[in-house]
């Protein structure tokens, strides 16, 4: 599931990152930076666990992860292409072999990979395992920008690859490109009406572009997939209200998000902490005093809770009970 979009970091909306030359020493970096990555980060667990779970049969594949055998005379297929391109540098299909060869032995490799491939397309190949493969390693590298812009030139040969859509969107997305992410989950919900991730991820898209029309549309829709996705969609709905300073909207729509166990579609903490802030903007203070404890009955460790709370009890102190009449 996509972050909300207060979670999402400052970023150049809209930018989009275009393929220029790249400085030399560019490919030396890529493995310094691959390798610190490794030691301190470990493998890139989200990028290629979502990969494996949707990639496509037939486009080239890392052969570097367990449980991946190698392409078969690997070896022999690389001495052959540089045997070619020893003769004529400029043999295109040669090149593309290389490349996507280099990106199949794996990540220690991708450089050589990038190199063959891109100077593959500067002289005019227009292979799609040209745009699968860099996109797939830029992102790897941590440039996602080129990632996306390599997906959008491989989905304009493979519009229909959902796959690689979702993967383009998530992108657009992490690097605040709401509107553009927005777009490609618009495509993917034309082709597929009825996928409940696709319009959560629209809906989120959409708020976080400040479409609020448009994503009050999308969470609304959710509902209609089960009970997890219409708490979930009360719970988006609810804060789409209170960005829009329409609190008592908001609170009928957080209500109707509060769990009803541990482990329910929305996590108790996040509900109770959104119901705090509510309450507050509506002068219902003993209610949001109450949210903000159940708030750190659930996570403890909440550091915004316990000084929203400690803020709370020092403008509007706690009322003292009412003792009964004696008789």
């Amino acid at each position: 599931m996509l972050k909300s979009p207060s979670e999402l970091k400052a970023s150049a909306e809209g930018a989009r990152i275009k393929r220029r030359s790249l400085p030399e020493g560019f490919f030396t970096r890529i493995r310094s930076w691959l390798l610190l990555g490794f030691v301190l980060l470990g493998p890139a667990v989200f990028v290629f666990g979502w990969y494996w779970n949707f990639r496509r049969a037939d486009m080239p594949r890392p052969g570097s992860s367990p449980g991946v055998p190698a392409m078969p005379n690997m070896e022999a297929e690389l001495r052959a292409a540089q045997e070619k391109l020893k003769g004529d540098p400029q043999d295109i299909a040669s090149l593309v072999h290389l490349g996507v060869l280099y990106f199949e032995k794996g990540k220690d490799h991708y450089a050589d990979a990038i190199n063959a491939l891109e100077d593959a397309r500067d002289l005019g190949a227009m292979d799609v395992r040209i745009f699968y493969c860099l996109g797939m390693m830029y992102q790897e590298v941590g440039l996602p920008g080129f990632a996306v812009d390599e997906y959008r030139r491989y989905l304009r040969n493979n519009p229909g690859d959902k796959e690689i859509r979702l993967l383009a969107a998530k992108l657009l997305y992490q690097q605040g490109r709401c509107a553009e992410a927005a777009g490609e989950y618009e495509r993917l919900k034309y082709h597929f009406p009825n996928d409940k991730i696709v319009e959560e991820n629209l809906g989120l898209s959409l708020w976080a572009a400040k479409q609020y029309q448009r994503a009050t549309e999308s969470f609304q829709a959710l509902k209609a997939f089960g009970p997890a996705e219409a708490k979930r969609a009360s719970f988006y709905l609810g804060q789409l209200s209170y960005d829009q300073m329409l609190y008592n909207a908001a609170l009928t729509h957080l209500l109707a998000a509060v769990p009803g166990a541990p482990d329910d579609a929305v996590p108790a903490g996040k509900v109770q902490s959104a119901l705090a802030l509510t309450y507050q903007k509506i002068g219902r203070y003993e209610d949001a005093r109450a949210a903000w404890e159940k708030t750190l009955a659930t996570t403890p460790k909440d550091v915004k809770a316990q000084v929203a709370l400690r803020e709370l009890n020092r403008r509007h102190p706690p009322k003292k009970p009412k003792h009964a009449k004696k008789a």
